[in-house]
């Protein structure tokens, strides 16, 4: 009889162990949830209001400045990523930031972009910025024929989507108006039209 009322007491200190354990684990993944819901909720605070600040105060340079501290604060959360450093290169060009602005593209990778070409695209840009702010022309416009010859490979080799293709030609064409004189890109636009007809209305926004 003492032995099964010692196995009982035991059974009953194990079960309470148990359940005092199984507690200790809901709260602890509770408390996680928490702290993540938090985390965000401070994320997008911040991004909102990196927004709002450089949008009212894009001559300002310390207002620049202080949402770019406000967007780095912004970058652990996955959720708002891509339009964080979709603003930050925003934040970086306006602030002729271009190396630090390169040195930060080569820490992020394809996914951290909508399209994979836009990281290196982005890079790139940095570099040319770079070269047009020490007024060396010829590296600039080397760095630009380079970007389109990728660009247009890419669109060449890829099946894209119409957002995608849409995109990527307005990148393209931004780049080419670096360098190239307007009645070449008119040219250009017109073989485009014949080549996609379905496109001919879009093509023509980049008529000059």
């Amino acid at each position: 009889m003492q032995t099964l009322a010692l196995m009982a007491r035991q059974l009953i200190h194990l079960t309470r162990f148990i359940i005092f354990g199984l507690l200790f684990l809901i709260q602890s993944q509770m408390c996680s949830c928490y702290i993540a819901h938090d985390k965000e909720i401070i994320c997008y605070d911040n991004f909102k209001k990196a927004k709002e600040i450089a949008y009212n105060n894009f001559s300002k340079t310390s207002s620049l400045d202080s949402a770019l501290v406000l967007v780095n604060r912004s970058m652990p959360c996955d959720s708002i990523r891509k339009s964080v450093i979709e603003l930050k290169l925003r934040l970086l060009i306006t602030l002729k930031k271009y190396k630090e602005g390169a040195e930060f593209i080569d820490s992020l990778t394809n996914d951290d972009f909508e399209y994979t070409y836009k990281r290196k695209l982005n890079h790139d840009n940095f570099i040319a910025l770079k070269f047009q702010s020490n007024k060396d022309t010829n590296n600039r416009n080397s760095v630009y024929r380079k970007m389109d010859a990728n660009l247009e490979k890419y669109i060449n080799s890829n099946k894209l989507s119409s957002k995608e293709f849409e995109e990527a030609f307005l990148d393209l064409y931004t780049i080419k108006g670096n360098f190239i004189d307007p009645i070449r890109i008119n040219q250009e636009i017109d073989s485009l039209k014949r080549t996609y007809p379905a496109k001919a209305n879009f093509f023509s926004f980049f008529q000059q």
